[in-house]
């Protein structure tokens, strides 16, 4: 080949004429292209979840379902706070009314025991279980009157057994011995300064008073003394422990 030729062949250029595209057929062109891919995402997106079972109606039926299970759950669980409160009202009612019941039959219990005391206390003086008529020492009792000093009271309760034809008549007296600074002692009651205990009855009678001991007296045994004055003079006398009060 001739080099001239080449070079001039080099030289002289083709002319290329080419179409030029709008902006906005681009633009068009664009959101056309993005439309058809966001169109083939969702169908494939579809297809997929159909593919793998999920169907758009379905879950909208289960959340419906699942509303309705929540809704019925929650009725049902309202019914069961008004039932527990129900029960709780009739607890709260039924423990009061044990409450009552039990306090009325332990008032009760202590009635009865009361009225059996009594029925044997008279039955002690109608007839008593010794056929041993006369008079008697029914009970003493013994009590600390006040706590920290040495302060008791007593209660003598005597009876006429069996007879009851003559009022009885005269004294009694309560002796406490015991040992003072360790020596032995007797302490008389009522005192000297005290009013005795006179007697006049033809069934029972209670004598009641207080036994002050000094602080260091340890009392061990208490001796009740009758002396009976009409209808015909007679003495009893009845020792008792000191009791642990």
């Amino acid at each position: 080949m001739n080099l001239r030729k080449f070079f001039k062949r080099r030289r002289v250029g083709e002319l290329v004429v080419k179409r030029r595209i709008s902006p906005r057929l681009k633009l068009f062109y664009i959101a056309f292209g993005v439309v058809l891919v966001i169109v083939a995402s969702g169908a494939i997106y579809q297809y997929g979840m159909s593919t793998a079972g999920y169907s758009a109606f379905a879950t909208i039926q289960q959340q419906s379902a699942l509303r309705d299970e929540i809704k019925r759950l929650r009725d049902e669980n309202l019914d069961l706070r008004e039932t527990l409160a129900r029960a709780q009202r009739t607890l709260q009612m039924d423990q009061v009314a044990y409450q009552e019941l039990d306090r009325s039959l332990k008032e009760s219990a202590k009635e009865i025991n009361r009225q059996r005391e009594e029925l044997s206390f008279y039955r002690n003086i109608i007839s008593p279980a010794d056929k041993v008529g006369g008079i008697k020492v029914e009970r003493l009792n013994v009590e600390r009157a006040t706590a920290g000093e040495n302060l008791y009271r007593y209660k003598l309760v005597l009876v006429q057994a069996l007879k009851h034809d003559n009022t009885l008549y005269g004294r009694a007296q309560l002796e406490v011995y015991g040992a003072l600074d360790g020596k032995d002692t007797v302490l008389s009651f009522p005192s000297g300064g005290d009013k005795p205990h006179s007697l006049n009855f033809r069934y029972f009678q209670e004598l009641e008073g207080n036994i002050k001991l000094p602080r260091n007296f340890q009392p061990v045994r208490i001796k009740v003394t009758i002396y009976i004055t009409s209808p015909v003079g007679q003495t009893l006398e009845q020792n008792y422990a000191w009791p642990k009060v």
